[in-house]
């Protein structure tokens, strides 16, 4: 099925880039096992959505399988470059912080990630320092926040 009428994009402030304003998360429906019967829905799904022009997937250590679901998928169907990959850190401590990032790269199979954000502002002054670096270095190419509720922003 063809798109019928384009997606509605919404600039990134600082860039100016271009993303579609509706995503994909990943929360319970891409955390599922290995096997081919629980892949194949979530395979087809992210096929049209690419398909479709989406590319904005998030997702997050916290998701169970989620990152790793969507990596092989992605790696399946040829279409990691066309993808926005958007995650989170959300553990206490910098070391661990850098480690549960690293694993979201492996993942996600990513040699970079487009959005990082820190869940829950889960220790944000420490993650921050690292996301700043590997801003510099080009492992991430946007930074971020999350949480859910009003009052933390």
């Amino acid at each position: 099925m063809a798109a019928t009428t384009s997606i509605i994009r919404r600039p990134v402030p600082r860039t100016g880039e271009l993303l579609p304003a509706v995503g994909l998360g990943t929360w319970q429906t891409f955390d599922v096992g290995r096997a081919e019967a629980e892949r194949a829905p979530l395979k087809e799904v992210l096929g049209e959505f690419v398909k479709l022009g989406g590319s904005v997937i998030d997702s997050s250590p916290m998701y169970g399988e989620s990152e790793r679901v969507v990596g092989d998928l992605a790696a399946e169907l040829g279409v990691q470059k066309r993808l926005f990959l958007a995650t989170k850190v959300w553990t206490n401590e910098r070391v661990a912080g850098i480690r549960q990032m690293e694993e979201s790269f492996k993942r996600l199979r990513a040699r970079r990630i487009d959005l990082m954000q820190i869940h829950n502002l889960v220790d944000w002054r420490a993650h921050l320092v690292t996301l700043r670096r590997w801003k510099e270095q080009g492992k991430i190419r946007y930074l971020g926040v999350t949480h859910y509720t009003e009052s933390a922003y």
